[in-house]
């Protein structure tokens, strides 16, 4: 057995690949760059910790971008002073042992947990962490997107119940488009096209049935595992890598189709 296995589901057919490029029926698989939206740093690994690892053995470029900074993240009351830089080191080594460096591992920095007032896009205020003198995640991400122009995105899915992860996908669906226009020239040149949008599931089910299953070796899945468990901070994640773990060695993403309006999609429900 390779190191991963992939099944695809598409046109009610089910066929299965060794390779990755062939699983989502890439056009151009040397030129596969998949970005990783993670609306707090240990999504990543938990959702994506296989899809991540596969990715990098495939030779496709990945960076994970990190929403929020972490500062909710402390399990205990001597944490708080430093459970920012805590974090921040945990997930440089959560992300390095499924193989992206650290300079592929990017951050909004926004607050954790405190993503409401920062939807949409509107001018800084003194001392607020901005870029071209705005703030917002429709800024930021729009910002990022055109800088490292994927071609797939993974982004916890819309059902989850945290609600930053609801915002995080909510703001990256519209900034996906914001991207690809000629809105707001400072943040960067449009990307070419939208990005192919995965879902992945972190805490709650898909909101539809996934449509693509990736399976892992055992040494890859120790090694989605002991990413996970590199967030030690968190007193609980002993619990969280046994559950994990007992799950096997699976995981699921869901590919988003858009369909853009028009009146010829109605017209024949009304002749």
């Amino acid at each position: 057995m390779s190191d991963f296995q992939y099944t695809r589901f598409e046109d009610g057919k089910k066929t299965r690949h060794t390779d990755l490029a062939a699983a989502i029926n890439s056009k151009n698989p040397k030129g596969e760059r998949w970005l990783f939206v993670s609306p707090h740093d240990d999504d990543a690994c938990l959702g994506g910790g296989l899809w991540i690892a596969a990715a990098v053995q495939s030779g496709f470029a990945v960076e994970v971008l990190i929403v929020t900074d972490g500062r909710m993240g402390y399990c205990s009351i001597d944490q708080i002073a430093r459970i920012i830089q805590t974090r921040r080191a945990e997930t440089i080594e959560s992300c390095g042992i499924l193989g992206v460096p650290p300079a592929h591992v990017q951050y909004i920095g926004y607050p954790d947990g405190g993503l409401y007032g920062l939807q949409g896009r509107r001018p800084a205020a003194p001392g607020e962490n901005d870029i071209h003198r705005y703030v917002g995640l429709q800024n930021a991400m729009t910002h990022h997107l055109r800088e490292f122009k994927p071609t797939a995105v993974f982004v916890p899915t819309s059902a989850d119940l945290h609600p930053d992860h609801q915002i995080t996908h909510r703001e990256l669906m519209i900034s996906l488009f914001h991207a690809s226009g000629a809105i707001w020239p400072e943040l960067g040149e449009p990307i070419a096209q939208v990005p192919r949008v995965f879902e992945m599931a972190v805490y709650c089910d898909f909101p539809e049935t996934p449509n693509i299953e990736v399976r892992a070796s055992e040494a890859m899945f120790e090694r989605k595992l002991k990413s996970i468990a590199a967030f030690r901070s968190q007193l609980q994640i002993d619990q969280l890598v046994a559950n994990v773990r007992a799950a096997g060695a699976y995981e699921y993403a869901r590919e988003l189709k858009f369909r853009f309006y028009s009146a010829d999609t109605y017209k024949p429900m009304f002749a």
